[in-house]
């Protein structure tokens, strides 16, 4: 697929050079996020400061028949929570020695889906920088097509309600300050990876699509499907093939725009110990354009056959001006690794100008989990304010 992508990039461009003018955009973004936490001494302890950038470029060409070619390039770089990057890893340390924790063959265990573990040494991984698209994509008539390092149909088809912070959220997050968030409703198990997908032209606001990813052990910023650690039986991913149908529709005489999406994925897992990975997800949103939005999102996995994994979140956000408030709340359970976690969170937004915006409100987290000193479950309580800044270009 890389050689496939590599080898249409000339060709792409001398065809745009030759036949006519080439759009193309550059987009940069930074964000930062604080955060100010009543944890005290609890573990994992809150990290304070963390960031994100990227930066973006696109370009489009309209061929004489009607049929659009693009591409898009993207590199991001963030410091995200050091034990937990993309996702990945032990939350609370259960040792598999210990009746009470999570094991097979003495060994400790990790979600297929939900990749986090029973066990396993803190890995800091202090900043992180990857390629998270380099794709082409042919669009006509017929539907469209697209070649190379892109998200699964699975991430692309997905509805859900509204969070509070576009990066620091509690659901399906890519910077995590807290370090002990569950949630993914994203049937994201492909991760950003090389693919082929083909969605169809919408009928009646319906449209369908699917993907196919020969080999989803990889290593993404916001899920690593490829981490490894000491004393886990690891459950390494191979190839994914998704399916997802999405609607929308515009409720003219209620000045109400309704979306909803269904999505399937299986997984292979090369590892003996786990089953393949089969997910189904599905949402919706309701939305009043500056005055209301309104959704949810539900996930359901098996996790490679140990321990079922299931997520839901919801949202809602009312405008007021230039003000969003905002109050979701998600909660998600990992029975491989005997974890159960719950966020509520609410707070406000806005847009400063065309390049600067904020998010700012209040999380309260409660993660259930095994004490293996004590022999019984205990509940991890975190709290805290969150500032999120974000500029683009």
């Amino acid at each position: 697929m890389r050689v496939f992508f590599l080898m249409f990039v000339p060709i792409f461009a001398g065809t745009a050079s030759a036949q006519g003018a080439f759009e193309h955009e550059f987009d940069a973004d930074l964000t930062v996020v604080t955060a100010f936490s009543n944890d005290g001494d609890s573990t994992p302890e809150t990290e304070n400061l963390m960031a994100e950038a990227s930066v973006s470029l696109g370009g489009a060409y309209l061929l004489d028949n009607g049929v659009e070619v693009s591409g898009r390039l993207t590199f991001r770089a963030q410091t995200d929570y050091s034990s937990r990057p993309g996702f990945a890893g032990t939350l609370i340390d259960c040792p598999p020695e210990l009746e009470a924790c999570p094991s097979v063959e003495g060994d400790g265990l990790r979600g297929a889906f939900s990749r986090l573990s029973s066990t396993g040494a803190d890995m800091d991984a202090g900043g992180r920088g990857s390629l998270e698209a380099a794709y082409v994509a042919i669009d006509g008539g017929w539907g469209e097509v697209v070649f190379g390092r892109d998200q699964g149909i699975g991430q692309r088809f997905y509805e859900g309600g509204p969070t509070v912070f576009s990066l620091a959220r509690s659901t399906n997050p890519i910077l995590d300050p807290f370090g002990s968030s569950l949630t993914r409703t994203k049937n994201d198990i492909s991760s950003i990876a090389e693919k082929v997908s083909y969605v169809t032209p919408r009928i009646l606001g319906v449209r369908a699509g699917g993907s196919y990813t020969p080999d989803a052990d990889v290593r993404s910023l916001d899920l690593d499907t490829s981490r490894r650690q000491t004393g886990i039986l690891e459950p390494e991913l191979g190839d994914v093939w998704e399916a997802g149908l999405q609607g929308a529709r515009y409720l003219r005489d209620a000045d109400l725009r309704v979306r909803a999406s269904l999505t399937w994925s299986e997984a292979e897992v090369k590892s003996s110990v786990y089953d393949n990975v089969t997910t189904v997800s599905l949402g919706g949103e309701i939305e009043r354009d500056d005055k209301f939005r309104i959704g949810v999102s539900y996930l359901d996995s098996d996790n490679g056959g140990l321990g079922r994994y299931d997520s839901l979140a919801a949202g809602a956000t009312v405008w007021q001006g230039p003000w969003a408030l905002t109050i979701s709340a998600d909660q998600a359970k990992d029975r491989t690794v005997r974890l159960d976690g719950h966020n509520l969170n609410i707070g406000v937004s806005r847009d400063v100008n065309d390049f600067v915006s904020f998010s700012t409100g209040y999380r309260i987290s409660k993660t259930d989990y095994i004490d293996v000193a004590a022999g019984a479950e205990r509940t991890l309580d975190q709290s805290g304010v969150l500032l999120e800044v974000r500029i683009r270009k």
